[in-house]
């Protein structure tokens, strides 16, 4: 184990952008290839349109076998129509062994290097604290935290293969700041809590250590999104306000 802690461990990273930088361009995702766990899921399919629409090159990634039909052959259109390399692999982001069979079988595929991760996977449960079982409780944390952490350091490795600076955004949640009354998800909560000090972790540490390159790591923390899978939670009084 060695002494992160020594300075000689650190490095200030170049500076990405700059003054004469056009802010159309800091948004562009041209040449790179972007991983989107819960690729298959409303969030991640959104996530791949805009990824698309920007010039990049989604790769979805899913516990699905293969993506919906519908919003999938749209992709497929948009890819098409500016020339992009859309594609999806079926994957566990609760098993290792999983995530190292498919990176190695995405990477020869690609025509732009690895330099983004949008970690969506994740999953919600709900139950009041004294019923909810500790195996329920451990799966909803193995998918939602372990999960996250094993695709962003997985597409790090392959930055760091690459020697190119990449970016992350680890999708949370309001709920892991905030704690609605009435709303029994202390363990779903808890993951978001937990994603959200994940990405600070790795953004010190990524921003900044030698041997790496500088890789940029966010989070996102949307509330309720309405979709077929929210429905019925919305429904129940006071939600929607």
């Amino acid at each position: 184990m060695s002494n992160t802690a020594d300075p000689s461990f650190r490095e200030v990273k170049a500076r990405q952008g700059g003054p004469t930088t056009r802010a159309a361009d800091l948004f562009r995702l041209d040449g790179r290839t972007i991983i989107i766990t819960g690729g298959a899921g409303y969030l991640g399919v959104e996530v791949a349109q805009a990824v698309l629409e920007a010039g990049g090159n989604p790769v979805c990634l899913d516990i699905v076998t293969s993506p919906p039909s519908e919003p999938w052959n749209q992709l497929e259109k948009l890819a098409t129509k500016f020339g992009l390399q859309l594609s999806y692999y079926h994957l566990d982001v609760t098993n290792e062994n999983s995530i190292t069979t498919v990176f190695k079988q995405l990477a020869p595929t690609l025509k732009y290097p690895i330099r983004g991760l949008v970690a969506c996977a994740g999953v919600s449960d709900n139950d009041p604290a004294h019923e909810f079982s500790i195996e329920r409780f451990r799966r909803l944390m193995e998918i939602n935290v372990t999960g996250t952490f094993a695709a962003a350091q997985a597409v790090a490795l392959e930055m760091k293969k690459a020697n190119v600076d990449g970016s992350m955004v680890l999708v949370a949640s309001m709920s892991g700041t905030n704690v609605n009354k009435g709303v029994d998800t202390a363990a779903y909560n808890s993951s978001k809590s937990a994603i959200l000090q994940l990405a600070r972790s790795l953004a010190a540490e990524w921003g900044s250590r030698k041997g790496m390159p500088l890789i940029r790591v966010n989070s996102l923390s949307p509330g309720y999104i309405r979709t077929p899978a929210t429905a019925e939670a919305l429904q129940k009084p006071g939600m929607e306000n």
